[in-house]
């Protein structure tokens, strides 16, 4: 899981250890790294994308 989230883009990767690693909200995340909240939503929606599709994980 580690290698996947250090493949992603810096910005997607900071997103994700801060939800992740460091137990924030969303919001807590958005504001820690300047970013509105819906930015922070749409930023953490396609990390989990490419997360998935590096893992081959398949949402039914």
């Amino acid at each position: 899981m580690r290698d996947a989230i250090d493949r992603l883009d810096p910005d997607l990767a900071e997103l994700v250890r801060l939800v992740h690693g460091e137990r924030l909200t969303l919001v807590q995340a958005a504001e820690m790294l300047g970013i509105p909240d819906s930015t922070a939503r749409g930023r953490y929606q396609r990390a989990k994308e490419q997360l998935r599709v590096t893992l081959g994980v398949s949402v039914a």
